[in-house]
């Protein structure tokens, strides 16, 4: 209970931070200006091609459901925005603390450094979290007016929400490498952008090395939930590659307090 209140306290110190300052703001309201502008033109695009399907002789042409007309691409269009705009959320967990001086501050602490990372990437998950919650706001609305299935579609949110704590703990990791924001956000959107487009190699190369290369791409993992199909080894694959950036990020803390 008393180490829960100690990480709770760093918690609210992160909250505290992001929402001081005006990046937080633009960065939620960019993302939710971008995802509904994405969201309102494919519902529009669907919409005149399902209009025209019905006053023609093409009734059979088109049949897309609102799953794989809608909410596909646009979960798609989220997930590239998300690349974009993640790096600038997590470049300040651990260099700004460097940059200014206060890392040393933060090992006097009277806590583990397993609960300052953990602190660190809830306070990122949570601004995330309040970015998706405000792309909500369409889907809802046209959930209202149209009574779509909602299950398959709370599964891309599930998949987004798995994607984007990826997407911050190795931000996360990468920022406690360097005291430059600017560059951990670069090389933060340079290694998640590799490993989104690994997958193209994979038909380049040997068979048996192709498949390795599929199964790492962050972005084939959530093909699945995608479609409304929260597959066991997505799962896994999401969960595996948390906690390899949480556990590297403790690495980076501890051989910080060892130079210290």
């Amino acid at each position: 209970m008393k180490m829960f209140s100690k990480f709770f306290g760093l918690y609210k110190k992160e909250l505290k931070i992001f929402f001081s300052q005006p990046i937080a703001y633009v960065l939620i309201s960019v993302f939710v200006a971008i995802a509904g502008y994405f969201f309102a033109g494919i519902t529009n695009y669907y919409s005149e091609v399902s209009l025209r399907s019905m006053n023609s002789y093409q009734q059979n042409m088109f049949d897309l459901t609102m799953l794989d007309g809608i909410f596909r691409p646009w979960f798609y269009n989220v997930a590239f925005i998300l690349l974009l705009i993640m790096p600038l959320i997590t470049m300040r967990a651990f260099a700004e603390e460097k940059r200014e001086g206060t890392m040393e501050l933060l090992f006097t602490f009277p806590v583990s450094d397993a609960a300052v990372v953990a602190a660190k990437f809830c306070g990122a998950y949570t601004v995330f979290l309040a970015m998706l919650a405000g792309a909500l706001s369409p889907v809802v609305m046209l959930r209202f007016s149209s009574g779509f299935d909602i299950a398959p579609v709370a599964g891309g949110f599930i998949g987004l929400m798995l994607l984007g704590a990826a997407f911050i703990m190795l931000g996360t990791f990468i920022s406690g490498l360097t005291e430059n924001q600017i560059v951990a956000a670069v090389v933060t959107f340079a290694v998640l952008m590799f490993i989104w487009i690994i997958e193209w190699l994979s038909s380049v190369v040997d068979p048996a090395v192709g498949r390795v290369l599929s199964n790492i791409s962050i972005i084939r993992h959530y093909d699945s939930f995608s479609k409304g199909v929260i597959d066991t080894a997505d799962l896994v694959y999401y969960a595996v590659f948390i906690f390899i950036f949480y556990f590297l990020s403790l690495r980076v803390l501890e051989s910080k307090q060892w130079r210290g």
